[in-house]
């Protein structure tokens, strides 16, 4: 199942989730990746299913049960849901620690001399584990948002990238720009996860989708126009005198105190004038 980021929240609100899930596991797949996907600005020629199909197959050839990760956030932003690996079943993404987690796999090879995360796949990855966290009333910190680089091959937790003591870089030793390491995840993803939590809860949710934003704008550009309008018609209620109604203003200037006035009481004197004078517009 495709979800695109601003669907995400919604969807996790309806599920029902039965079992005890108290850490958000980090990868990035390696293989697939941005050039076996043929991924240009964000997109990928590769078909989505395909490349799915082929992870699938790939875990299965594993003896393992299904697809290894419970999510997978695509270059698009696009996020898919396992269907033989949902959310109340165990992952198969850490060896040996994998009870009580949630596996989200990111599609790249973000290791050094790899691929540069796509914007758009970042503001995806960064909302995904912000509306898990709230859903799951996780901490937003590096005991329960983990690199699978902080385990050993066995599953022992070490508490950091440690070169030849870690079973993988994974997420990559330049993932989110910073690296793989836990000083490098409190530098970056981490605050960043803190600020898109706050803005979902304090602000308004979930991203605007493209349609809601063009109601925005349309929005935003009616209230300017009407805002426009109102201050032209305050403007006509106490104007200077129009140079098209001077010559009627110096024949009346000894009766009016300044040369301030309505648009309307600029025009009925301009009419008085005229009949005072005898001068027609219309013969």
């Amino acid at each position: 199942m495709l979800l695109e980021p601003s669907e995400l929240k919604g969807w996790l609100d309806k599920q029902k989730i039965k079992r005890s899930i108290n850490k958000l596991q980090v990868h990035h797949t390696a293989a697939p990746n941005y050039t076996t996907r043929q991924v240009v600005n964000g997109v990928a020629k590769q078909d989505v299913w395909k490349c799915l199909e082929g992870m699938r197959t790939f875990h299965l050839s594993q003896g393992w049960a299904g697809t290894g990760q419970n999510i997978t956030v695509l270059e698009d932003g696009r996020i898919a849901i396992s269907l033989d690996r949902d959310l109340n079943k165990t992952p198969a993404g850490i060896k040996g620690a994998n009870t009580g987690a949630l596996c989200i796999e990111i599609i790249g090879n973000f290791d050094q001399g790899g691929d540069t995360m796509a914007a758009i796949q970042k503001q995806a990855v960064v909302h995904l584990y912000a509306c898990l966290a709230l859903k799951l009333n996780i901490p937003i910190d590096t005991s329960h948002i983990v690199y699978h680089a902080w385990y050993t091959s066995s599953g022992a937790w070490l508490g950091d990238y440690e070169r030849g003591e870690s079973s993988k870089t994974c997420p990559g030793t330049n993932f989110f720009g910073d690296g793989n390491t836990r000083s490098a995840a409190e530098r970056g993803f981490i605050p960043a996860l803190k600020a898109e939590l706050k803005r979902i809860t304090e602000g308004d949710g979930d991203p605007m989708t493209p349609e809601e934003k063009k109601q925005m704008d349309e929005l935003k550009a009616t209230v300017e126009s009407q805002a426009k309008w109102i201050a032209a018609q305050k403007a006509k209620e106490n104007m200077e005198c129009p140079k098209w109604a001077e010559e009627a203003y110096d024949y009346y200037s000894q009766y009016i105190a300044d040369k301030t006035g309505s648009y309307e009481f600029w025009r009925q004197l301009v009419i008085i004038y005229r009949k005072e004078n005898g001068i027609k517009i219309h013969s």
